[in-house]
């Protein structure tokens, strides 16, 4: 039997023995353990009400809601409890977060304020709201609680960092150097503001056998703007070849690649990176204008007619679809194209084509002339 299996049990015998804070606490633990124990969730539910502690019986009952995934009903619970405890920090910030998983990010943001003014030391809370401020895209509000968590923690690292990381999306540089403690985004920093020579300084200074691989990877990014900015752009595509082996190739990297082709005017490969930009991004009609502009660059490229084939087929426009998948035959006859084609050509009724791609089509004898004699013969009985 399991540890758990034991506590439930041991929990479970004082609960009938109405020992009902010893079995409380053995149950308070099950969910330290694991969180979304239902049986321990509920049996302490049980227990405040069982106590008449309608305040700890409603966040209890809240989180029965929250493993069940009923948030809405968890969000309710909780506002009752605040309705009987209205100064409770941890049930504020209960609420503030389920406001905020249910995608609610007006209601989460003013729980948050509310929350700190009961508790201004809340570091949580004003990183919480520097969250919810930027999906709702107010860039300068969250600047301006960052600013005000900055003044109780000035000597908290991450909150400087977020500051640092606010300021350089709103393109103040200077104040972004002031305050940013990590050093991979003080270079990223100075090489935005085209501060290469001390970007560069501070590259050269950094140990790269002591970085873990996501710090490998963001210098490897580094390295490739900075010889960007120095128009040394082959050595920054090797730089983000590089970066790809810490990450598989993302947005970022199609985006690097592409802003390096046009500087190098190769028209081709620049379309074709802002092609797969755009698609890894789930911009599907972006990539397909920008695959298409690569395709007229060179129409005989393999992966620029497959990726165009894919895209228009996922946009149910089956006949464009069709049509590269032709020209991605004509190539090489490769064989994947040639399967599609047949298939296709089947489900539209033209066997003979679908033949020609070496589908098998099974026909059945024509007996028109034999339903012809029966139907004579039925009549002669006449």
């Amino acid at each position: 039997m399991s540890n758990l299996e034991n506590m439930h049990q041991k929990a479970a015998t004082l609960y009938e023995e109405k020992k009902l804070q010893e079995a409380l606490t053995i149950y308070e633990d099950i969910i330290k353990l694991n969180p979304a124990d239902e049986v321990a969730l509920s049996c302490v539910m049980d227990i405040y009400l069982e106590l008449d502690d309608k305040f700890n019986y409603y966040l209890s009952r809240a989180n029965v809601n929250i493993a069940s995934g009923k948030i809405e009903y968890a969000i309710n619970d909780t506002k009752k409890a605040l309705m009987i405890n209205n100064d409770n920090i941890d049930a504020r910030r209960k609420l503030a977060r389920l406001y905020k998983v249910d995608n609610k990010v007006l209601k989460a943001i003013d729980e948050f304020l509310r929350l700190l003014e009961f508790e201004q030391n809340d570091l949580d809370a004003y990183f919480e709201l520097i969250d919810l401020y930027m999906k709702e895209g107010s860039l300068e509000s969250a600047i301006t609680i960052a600013k005000k968590a900055y003044e109780i923690f000035s000597e908290n690292i991450n909150i400087k960092n977020a500051l640092a990381q606010l300021y350089f999306k709103a393109n103040d540089f200077k104040a972004a150097i002031e305050v940013v403690e990590d050093e991979l985004l003080r270079i990223k920093i100075l090489l935005q503001d085209e501060q290469n020579d001390c970007a560069k300084e501070l590259l050269e200074k950094i140990d790269y056998s002591k970085l873990n691989d996501i710090e490998k990877k963001n210098f490897h990014v580094l390295r490739a703007q900075y010889l960007y900015n120095t128009k040394e752009y082959q050595e920054a595509l090797n730089e983000i070849e590089a970066y790809i082996k810490y990450a598989t190739p993302d947005a970022v990297s199609f985006q690097m690649k592409a802003l390096i082709y046009e500087e190098l005017n190769d028209e081709f490969n620049s379309a074709l990176n802002w092609a797969f930009c755009a698609k890894v991004r789930g911009k599907s009609d972006e990539a397909i204008v920008e695959f298409t502009n690569a395709y007229q660059k060179n129409p005989n490229d393999k992966t620029v007619l497959i990726e165009l084939a894919n895209l228009y087929q996922r946009n149910k426009e089956r006949f464009v679809a069709i049509e590269y998948w032709q020209k991605v035959y004509e190539l090489d006859k490769d064989e994947q194209a040639r399967e599609i084609l047949a298939e296709f050509y089947y489900s539209e009724g033209n066997f003979e084509k679908a033949e020609e791609y070496g589908k098998v089509v099974e026909r059945k004898e024509d007996d028109s002339e034999g339903l012809i004699d029966k139907i004579m013969a039925f009549f002669a009985k006449k």
